[in-house]
């Protein structure tokens, strides 16, 4: 028993940072109505904050702590609330989902812009002294956390339940308006409870980096393990929230002593530290009965002012369909090899681009898991091809097995709606990456799987034109598929059912199976795109398919435009193109912000960037000028004629 007595202290002191991170989630969401993706970007940026203080101006790490804490922590805040979620009052909770999301993605960018992608090291905040407890050392740092949010977490309750403000807090986010009778102010209330949350988040980066390091990835995966503990308190109970924190901490930390004593050889569960936290998230989502979460934002403007992510065209895209053929056609007789290397990728994005905006687009559910489906096609067309399979026949077969993967995630999680179905996903995703990427049905104990390339009539396509045009031919069929489901009875219902899923169901219409084809769908052709990719390569690796490209890839494809087809043609081009032809070190993480900052600023233009050209012509402006364009130069040519005159008479009367 002993020998377990050290990872308990570090579970409980684990655990107390996740608690402080969970609770400042549960803060901002029950006053605010809105979960914030980007939690852990705050305490990930805090960290990062700390190290220059301490590090390149030379505080002492009490006086950083103060600065980050109580100074950059409550700015971060206010600049959240007033400048990102307060414009969308009224909108869906999918647009606060992918605002967040493109926060998330635009920090972590900027930030390796600003530090670069390695982790530094950070200064400790406590004194490296252990005190003697007989069978175990404990640490000061480890009695100061678990003190400190032990502390809060009763501050905090206490708050909320003795103080005005914390009434107040209570009771905006229930009804504003009512809020505001008593003598509420709603808005400064919310702006508060934001500045408590990030404050919150900001110590919990803090307390970890010297541990860690600033390490922006790390950072944020652990500080977002917090979202399983908010989960078991339903994001609105602090005392669950904090004991969840708890006790997922000491499972954790328990489960690496389990792990090396009794299942050293099975590689694979060296990932279960990590991942139960997003177990936890992932099964109270989805098995919780019916009405167990409720969102807390309301949409209260009209349905077409609020779409953030817009519905689909009923038009089949002849147009672009042609248009993008007849640009790949010529491709290899103008290019390169390694530009035609670059189009053979863009092509296997674009179906994945496509399968997506079946979910963002058409049907309105927010997937942040689609890297697990293109990890799964990758490796099973591996796997297949092992066994002796020919790649065509393999391809087919890897999406068709993630259908059913596709479907069971889909049926249980598709009753819950936006912001959950969001969190589901995003909890599946990195749970299948931290448990089950190392597993031998998938990358294996190398973590790798090799791919190989199609034959065609007993001859390997080798070359680089060869297996373009077989790429090519791939995602004609694929996007035709893709757009001709827009374009059915299946689209229609979709659309509709995005519009008013209750008015669609008071027809005796099951909008659940709907839900769940188009799921299926847009797993398989992500299988597909994910076969086609790897054998781009040859050989993927766990680290090809992170779930950090599921939430850029979302970030693009909002921006680009998730309804139409031109919109994943423009995601492709963003993606793929930009980094090809800009080979700078730096192009990939300013491209990775600004990816981010199109999502915050696009997430209520419907259909991003291609949807703002396409309806410029309608605009009031456009119309403005198109109607004021050949007056004003009828009356810049009166102008003319009138300054001529005199000088023409002048002209004249001298002759």
């Amino acid at each position: 028993m002993s020998d377990y007595l050290p990872f308990l202290v570090l579970g409980i002191t684990t655990g107390s940072i996740y608690a402080l991170a969970a609770m400042g989630l549960v803060v901002t969401y029950t006053t605010s109505g809105v979960f914030n993706f980007a939690h852990g970007t705050v305490a990930m940026v805090s960290a990062y904050a700390y190290y220059t203080l301490t590090v390149d101006w030379g505080l002492p790490p009490e006086l950083a702590v103060f600065v980050v804490v109580l100074g950059l922590g409550p700015a971060i805040g206010i600049v959240v609330d007033r400048a990102l979620f307060r414009r969308l009052q009224g909108a869906g909770s999918a647009a606060y989902v992918v605002v967040s999301i493109g926060l998330l993605v635009a920090l972590q960018g900027l930030v390796i812009i600003l530090y670069g992608p390695t982790s530094k090291p950070v200064p400790a905040i406590f004194p490296e002294k252990v005190v003697d407890m007989g069978a175990v050392n404990v640490g000061y740092d480890q009695i100061a956390i678990t003190t400190i949010a032990a502390g809060l977490g009763l501050g905090l309750a206490l708050f909320f339940k003795r103080t005005q403000i914390g009434l107040d807090m209570r009771a905006v986010v229930d009804d504003p308006q009512l809020a505001e009778l008593t003598g509420a102010n709603a808005s400064r209330t919310t702006t508060l409870a934001w500045m408590l949350g990030s404050s919150f988040a900001s110590l919990a980066g803090v307390l970890l980096a010297p541990t860690l390091g600033a390490d922006a990835l790390v950072l944020i995966l652990l500080v977002v393990q917090a979202f399983g503990a908010a989960a078991l308190g339903r994001l609105v109970s602090l005392p669950i929230a904090y004991a969840g924190a708890l006790g997922l901490g000491v499972l954790g930390q328990l489960s690496i002593k389990w792990v090396s004593t009794y299942a050293s050889d099975q590689t694979w569960l060296a990932g279960l530290p990590q991942a139960l936290p997003f177990l936890a998230l992932f099964t109270v989502l989805v098995f919780s009965k019916k009405g167990s979460f409720k969102e807390l934002t309301k949409s209260v403007q009209p349905r077409s002012t609020t779409a953030t992510l817009a519905p689909g065209s009923r038009r089949f895209p002849i147009g672009v369909l042609t248009a993008i053929v007849a640009v790949a056609l010529i491709v290899p007789s103008i290019a390169t090899d390694s530009r035609t290397t670059t189009a053979t990728t863009a092509l296997a994005m674009l179906i994945m681009f496509s399968s997506l905006s079946l979910l963002l687009g058409l049907s309105r559910q927010i997937s942040l898991c689609h890297a697990v489906f293109v990890a799964l096609g990758a490796t099973t067309l591996g796997h297949l091809q092992a066994d002796g399979w020919p790649f065509l026949p393999a391809m087919l077969v890897a999406g068709l097995i993630v259908v059913p993967i596709a479907g069971l995630l889909a049926i249980p999680a598709i009753r819950l709606s936006g912001l959950f179905l969001a969190l589901a996903t995003f909890g599946f995703g990195v749970l299948f990456q931290n448990l089950l990427y190392n597993t031998s049905w998938v990358f294996g104990t190398s973590g790798q799987v090799a791919i190989q390339r199609p034959t065609w009539f007993g001859n390997v396509l080798e070359g680089t034109n060869e297996f373009y045009f077989f790429v090519l031919a791939i995602a004609v069929v694929s996007v035709l598929t893709i757009e001709l489901v827009r374009a059915t009875r299946l689209g229609r219902l979709l659309r509709a059912t995005a519009d008013s899923n209750v008015a669609v169901e008071t027809l005796g219409i099951n909008t659940t199976a709907a839900r769940t084809v188009v799921f299926c769908v847009s797993g398989f052709f992500a299988a597909i795109a994910g076969a086609l990719l790897s054998a781009q390569v040859t050989t993927v690796g766990t680290s090809s398919y992170s779930f950090f490209q599921s939430l850029t890839w979302v970030a693009v494809l909002v921006a680009a435009g998730s309804a139409t087809l031109g919109g994943a043609a423009l995601a492709t081009v963003m993606m793929v193109a930009i980094p090809a032809f800009f080979t700078d070190a730096d192009v990939i993480n300013y491209q990775t912000m600004f990816f981010g900052i199109g999502a915050i600023l696009l997430a209520q233009a419907p259909n991003g960037l291609v949807g703002l050209v396409t309806n410029l012509p309608n605009t009031r402006l456009w119309g403005r000028l198109a109607d004021e364009g050949p007056a004003r130069v009828g009356a810049h040519a009166a102008r003319r004629r009138q300054r001529l005159a005199p000088v023409s008479s002048a002209t004249g009367g001298a002759r």
